[in-house]
């Protein structure tokens, strides 16, 4: 028996490799996109201390309607590609193509309320926040409206090709989104700083207005991509359907499962919102700074640097993407072969295919996260302008990048088994332990307290994940340790001969120069990648990725 699920395992797990590629790929591509407008950004908008509120107040406005769009959503694109890849899996296509237009009715209906709800509750929402005037906040906010009405209908258009695990369509208007959306916004604030000197607020809200101009672009990219490849999506083979389901009964179903992934959907945006309300009035009762040095360091580590981390965490939530469908199609296959037959190991494909995502998020988190601390000087001079805050606080936010990307990642795997329940109370878990830790380490540390409570916060919420998801599906502790060892030593020993490296380049050329940080930056990922693959290569570790073709690339480098 084992012998025959070999194949149907192999499948899957090649499926969600192939998947989790797509998606890495046009995640870090776009967020790499969203990431490199801040240069000429921050550049146009004036001097530093103007920069940072700058970007301090566009992150306010971010934060409050990242919020409002996984509630929007209600986790629908999630909940959409699950379903549909539970009923693609019974070859029930009719009752899937039905989930997804009841999904799209309920998503019109989502956006134009959140929209309304966002902009009547701009002022109560902006009353507590790090900002010179309540009105700037306003208008930041505002801005985000149409977006926030637009998103919804692209979310379940995503979710769509999800469910039928095409992960491509998804990553190209990911690119598509991000250009247009950086084009507006670079075009917008140097017409309105350079040109007209006009003032941050305007431009800011710009800036956050591009997000329609980029979720209208990407629509048309998915109805572009499916309109070309519409014939290659599964029909039902019948007229009648496999049972009727009326609407309401299709968006009650949707609703009910959507819920848990609204709530831990807002995981990571919960937390940051916590530092949006509590850094500012935490740091003027247990520091000497004044409210611009506050708003300053807010701007620093929560605005400056979360777009940095932002670009880490987006390759776990690839990744978590991916395995949703792919992971819900095998675990209901498997239990229903359990229903008609006893002799098949418990959940032996699903064990495999969430020891194989997790590798999958090791093998790109840890090395980019061990990258960025080396690189966290140059990095942050290239991105922004010179700070050793800056460099300090970047080189601590890469473990919070590696809780929040396992945060990413496990919660997907719960979820794709239904286990909503067990998500829930594993985030509740983690926001307490924020809220508990937040003000004591702040007391303690200052800024670096709120960040070390981040970082408290989603490493127990991983490590109670992990827990559940080794009791539903009984994968060895030591099969998982063993499997991920080589990538962890692989991805140490790049550490310390790119750590090496930085260093050497460090005494022999300027710093903090614009030039040297790019000649530092270029060199040490050079010589980092190349090591690292090399690494993985001879320890058969990338042949989870490139399948036979890392064999042909082991006798073409002698590592055979």
């Amino acid at each position: 028996m084992e012998n025959e699920q070999a194949p149907i395992r192999s499948d899957a797990a090649e499926r969600m490799s192939s998947g989790s590629a797509w998606m890495t790929v046009g995640t870090f591509a776009s967020r790499l996109l969203g990431l490199l407008y801040i240069i000429p950004w921050v550049r146009w908008m004036g001097d530093p201390q103007t920069a940072a509120e700058a970007n301090a107040l566009y992150d306010i406005g971010y934060k409050y309607y990242s919020i409002f769009l996984v509630i929007s959503t209600a986790g629908v694109p999630s909940a959409i590609a699950k379903q549909m890849a539970y009923y693609n899996a019974r070859k029930q296509y009719d009752t899937s193509q039905q989930l997804f237009r009841s999904g799209t009715i309920l998503m019109l209906v989502m956006g134009l309320v959140s929209g309304l709800v966002l902009f009547f509750a701009a002022p109560w929402l902006a009353e507590s926040t790090p900002t010179r005037e309540v009105s700037h906040a306003v208008l930041t906010i505002r801005s985000l409206v149409p977006a926030l009405v637009l998103f919804p209908l692209l979310s379940i258009f995503r979710g769509y090709f999800q469910g039928h695990q095409d992960m491509k369509p998804s990553a190209i208007s990911q690119i598509t989104e991000q250009f247009f959306r950086v084009a507006y916004m670079l075009a917008s604030v140097y017409v309105i700083r350079r040109i007209f000197d006009g003032s941050v607020v305007t431009a800011v809200s710009h800036s956050t207005f591009a997000a329609f101009i980029g979720g209208a672009v990407a629509i048309l990219t998915l109805a572009f991509y499916y309109l070309r490849h519409r014939k290659e999506y599964p029909v039902s083979l019948t007229k009648k359907a496999s049972y009727q389901v009326k609407t309401s009964g299709m968006i009650k179903e949707i609703i009910m499962i959507a819920i848990p992934f609204i709530i831990t959907g807002s995981g990571i945006e919960l937390t940051q919102l916590i530092d949006t309300n509590t850094f500012m009035p935490i740091m003027e009762k247990v520091s000497n700074l004044g409210q611009a040095d506050i708003i300053y360091e807010y701007g620093i580590f929560s605005a400056n640097i979360n777009k940095l981390v932002t670009v880490l965490v987006s390759l776990a939530l690839a990744i978590g993407a991916t395995s949703i469908p792919v992971i819900a199609n095998t675990y209901s296959r498997e239990l229903d072969h359990q229903e008609r037959s006893t002799s098949q190991p418990i959940l032996s494909e699903t064990s495999h295919l969430v020891i194989h995502n997790l590798q999958l998020f090791l093998m790109v988190m840890l090395p980019v996260a061990l990258g960025l601390f080396i690189l966290a000087g140059p990095v942050y001079n290239l991105v922004y302008r010179p700070d050793a805050l800056g460099s300090m606080y970047l080189r601590i936010s890469c473990f919070t990048a590696l809780g929040m990307g396992a945060y990413s990642v496990l919660v997907s795997v719960l979820q794709a088994m239904d286990h909503h329940k067990q998500a829930v109370i594993g985030l509740a878990l983690g926001l307490v332990m924020k809220l508990v830790w937040q003000y004591p380490l702040i007391f303690f540390l200052g800024t670096p307290g709120a960040m070390l409570a981040t970082i408290i916060s989603f490493t127990t919420i991983s490590l109670y994940y992990l827990y559940h998801i080794h009791r539903l599906v009984g994968f060895r502790y030591r099969e998982l340790l063993n499997e991920s060892l080589p990538i962890v030593l692989s991805a140490f020993i790049m550490f310390l001969v790119a750590g090496l490296l930085y260093l050497i380049l460090a005494y022999l050329l300027p710093m903090p120069n614009l030039l040297g940080s790019i000649v530092i930056s270029l060199l040490v990922v050079a010589v980092a990648v190349w090591v690292y693959l090399l690494l993985m290569l001879k320890s058969h570790k990338l042949d989870l990725v490139l399948g036979v073709r890392a064999e042909d690339l082991r006798r073409k480098l002698g590592l055979s």
